[in-house]
């Protein structure tokens, strides 16, 4: 029975791996930008980590650390960031590390934005072999890793009368292969949805539904996320919501938002966790996906216009 469990977690594990290479994150509406480098430096300087342990309590199930840096530049329309992931799956370790540039084309309608992500994946295997103690065979593989050249790019709009977002993005344009692993990352494709709506009431609420679509030619997840806010006052506000990932789990999503001066301000600090309720068949093993998001966002004040005390000269 057990070698039966311990084959379809490694099975499950293997079609999870070869799928969806990617990371996959429940809180991806705060992770635009590493997936799709166009959404990138929208506001303000923002930090985001996010971590997630998946399907938790099975053995060599993956994990993931994320860590995006983002600034918004309005003078040159501009918006620069770098983001670091950390995915472990078994003894697979893929480490990524991006800078993202995106050019901000303003309009009366809203804000298309056009990015390119340009850096570096690193694969490595770290096998560890529990050998008959009478003899250990030296062929078997020990560990290894390769590193590769990586390209993303996307187009994103934001709409300014309207409050929704449109996004298609793909990541690894240039498919690396880590020929002295023998080991290469299909490309991927991303097409995000969202909208914002303001529900008229006692305390404001905002209620905003997401569809984030991700492709690899192999296969093709959903995910649909409805999140609240509900405010508790000018400078904080609470969130809940929930989310279907296609033939993997249901989400609940719950968070805090505040300004650190205790006055209304964009200045926020943001602290979410999602529990994934697993639908897949390791459910039986599993105890479900923690995941962990912090996020904050500083604006600096707009620069100050200057006076000449001489009537002559315009003010």
């Amino acid at each position: 029975m057990k070698h039966s469990i311990s084959l379809l977690i490694s099975l499950f594990i293997v079609q999870f791996t070869y799928g969806q290479q990617d990371k996959q994150l429940t809180h991806y509406i705060f992770d635009k930008m590493s997936f799709n480098p166009a959404a990138t430096g929208f506001k303000g300087y923002c930090g985001t980590m996010i971590y997630r342990n998946q399907w938790d309590r099975v053995q060599d199930a993956p994990n993931t650390t994320l860590l995006n840096l983002q600034a918004n530049f309005p003078k040159q329309n501009l918006g620069i960031g770098a983001s670091f992931t950390n995915d472990a799956i078994g003894y697979q370790r893929n480490n990524t590390l991006t800078v993202n540039g995106a050019f901000h084309f303003k309009t009366n309608a809203g804000i298309l934005s056009g990015g390119l992500g340009i850096g570096i994946i690193n694969v490595g295997f770290s096998p560890t072999w529990i050998p008959p103690q009478t003899y250990y065979d030296p062929g078997l593989p020990m560990a290894t890793a390769g590193t590769s050249f990586d390209i993303n790019a996307g187009l994103y709009w934001h709409g300014t009368n309207l409050p929704y977002y449109v996004g298609i993005s793909s990541t690894h344009l240039a498919p690396p292969t880590l020929k002295n692993i023998n080991f290469s990352i299909a490309r991927h494709y991303y097409a995000l949805a969202g909208y914002n709506f303001k529900i008229p009431a006692s305390r404001q609420i905002n209620l905003k539904p997401s569809v984030l679509i991700k492709a690899d030619r192999a296969s093709m997840i959903f995910d649909i996320n409805v999140m609240a806010d509900i405010w508790l006052n000018n400078s904080s506000y609470l969130w809940g919501g929930l989310s279907y990932r296609m033939q993997d789990a249901v989400a609940i999503n719950v968070g805090y938002a505040f300004s650190p001066t205790a006055i209304a301000s964009d200045n926020m600090i943001k602290i979410g966790y999602s529990f994934d309720i697993m639908t897949n068949p390791l459910n039986k093993y599993g105890k479900g996906t923690h995941e962990l998001m912090v996020s904050f966002c500083v604006f600096p004040p707009p620069p100050k216009i200057g006076k000449h005390g001489c009537p002559i000269i315009l003010q």
